[in-house]
């Protein structure tokens, strides 16, 4: 794929399916000579202003953009100027099925605007390798996240804030996820935290996202809670922490780009397109429950028992822990 001058990438995705996307974002970005403009979610800005090729940011949900929307006229042309003034390109995964997006684009950028499907599970593939076939890449590469210097230092002192030292283990876990269907049983998790402080020198740390809101009480009584980190914070825990373990969710594809050690859960979505990247994240899923009972909401124990949970991730830590 050619790119001139500076590229602009409209991408409408949360964490997790951006993560997937970050593949084929880096190809875009090598081949922009004069960077990209990213026009996404705003909570991914701490993310996307990480990449050195990246040269703007807009949110997709600002006044210019929903105006795409709004059949072709010189007033949308004019309130539209500023944003696409200095862009020579567009590749957007956002209004694909919608012919007045494609139009008021094209009339922005004559000839030189390309529109895709956003994945929701389309073809038989994983998410990262869909979008890097958009870019006209075959085989498939994971995202990498490098957490910076600012990042390792709040680490530092948050572990020193904890009273943790370097031989303290920790075990980040997030029980949550963008949809209740996805979330495993919350006894699971408390099974696997006990059994974990059990071991010599060994703490849980649980993260919480905004839809996890109303549960903070509750995983108190299992270990540390943190609920308002920054995504570049929590990027430095996972890359720290020696096991992660969660659900299929954006925090999980985050835990695979900084290379996290650990376990993800799977219920009714597909690992084979859905599953994390990069890192050494082990994937469970009971195809044989799904199979018998393809409507069940939310992963129960009996669908994926803590002890297979335990097991899995004492298999990834090689087996070496031991009691106190």
């Amino acid at each position: 794929m050619e790119m001139t001058g500076r590229v602009m990438v409209v991408f409408p995705g949360s964490l997790g399916d951006f993560l997937c996307f970050l593949p084929a974002l880096e190809v875009i970005g090598r081949l922009s000579p004069r960077g990209v403009s990213f026009v996404g979610r705003t909570e991914l800005f701490d993310l996307v202003r990480q990449l050195s090729y990246i040269t703007q940011t807009t949110s997709i949900d600002s006044g210019s953009l929903t105006a795409l929307f709004v059949p072709d006229s010189e007033r949308n042309r004019k309130n539209n100027l500023l944003l696409f003034s200095a862009v020579s390109q567009v590749l957007s995964w956002f209004g694909h099925s919608r012919p007045e997006v494609q139009a008021n684009l094209a009339g922005m950028v004559p000839g030189q605007v390309r529109t895709f499907a956003f994945f929701a599970g389309q073809g038989n593939c994983h998410a990262s390798a869909y979008y890097l076939g958009c870019v006209g890449v075959q085989e498939i590469r994971c995202p990498t996240l490098v957490v910076g210097r600012q990042e390792k230092q709040w680490v530092d002192h948050y572990w020193k804030e904890c009273g943790w030292h370097s031989l303290t283990k920790v075990l980040v876990m997030h029980p949550g996820s963008g949809g209740r269907k996805k979330r495993w049983a919350a006894e699971g998790f408390a099974t696997v935290a006990r059994w974990w402080r059990e071991q010599r020198n060994c703490q849980v740390l649980i993260l919480l996202g905004p839809a996890e809101d109303q549960e903070e009480e509750q995983w108190r009584q299992v270990g540390k809670v943190e609920t308002n980190l920054s995504l570049l914070q929590v990027a430095a825990l996972l890359q720290r922490a020696d096991l992660y373990l969660g659900n299929d969710s954006g925090l999980s594809h985050l835990a695979g780009a900084v290379g996290a050690r650990g376990v993800v859960l799977f219920g009714p979505t597909l690992p084979q397109s859905w599953r994390p990247l990069g890192g050494a994240l082990a994937v469970l899923r009971n195809v044989a429950y799904r199979y018998r009972m393809p409507d069940a909401v939310g992963i129960s124990l009996s669908e994926i028992s803590a002890e297979e949970v335990i097991t899995a991730l004492l298999r990834q830590m090689g087996g070496c822990l031991s009691p106190a």
